[in-house]
């Protein structure tokens, strides 16, 4: 799963500008897994950004198709109290 959330990272972080990547997950929730992209902006994110990152990943996601299990992609401003579960979080973030 590590694999996963590196290879999405380096694909994503480099097409951002104004948005940085605050956490990725891939998790197994009951029988569904779960590719979670928690997103932040310093004005705050909106609908509108998660829509942006969605729509930006999901082709590449396609393209280099790296996840072999069937997976639901969701992309959401971390919330107030969200603290990255990552140690790296020097690798974290935007351009």
């Amino acid at each position: 799963m590590t694999r996963i959330i590196r290879k999405t990272e380096e694909l994503l972080s480099p097409l951002l500008s104004e948005i940085t990547i605050h956490d990725i997950e891939f998790v197994k929730e009951g029988n569904e897994y779960f590719l979670r992209i928690y997103i932040d902006k310093e004005k705050g994110v909106r609908i509108e950004d998660c829509e942006f990152v969605s729509k930006l990943l999901e082709p590449l996601l396609d393209e280099h198709d790296f996840i072999e299990q069937s997976y639901i992609l969701e992309v959401s401003s971390p919330g107030i109290d969200r603290k990255p579960k990552r140690q790296n979080l020097d690798k974290l973030g935007g351009i």
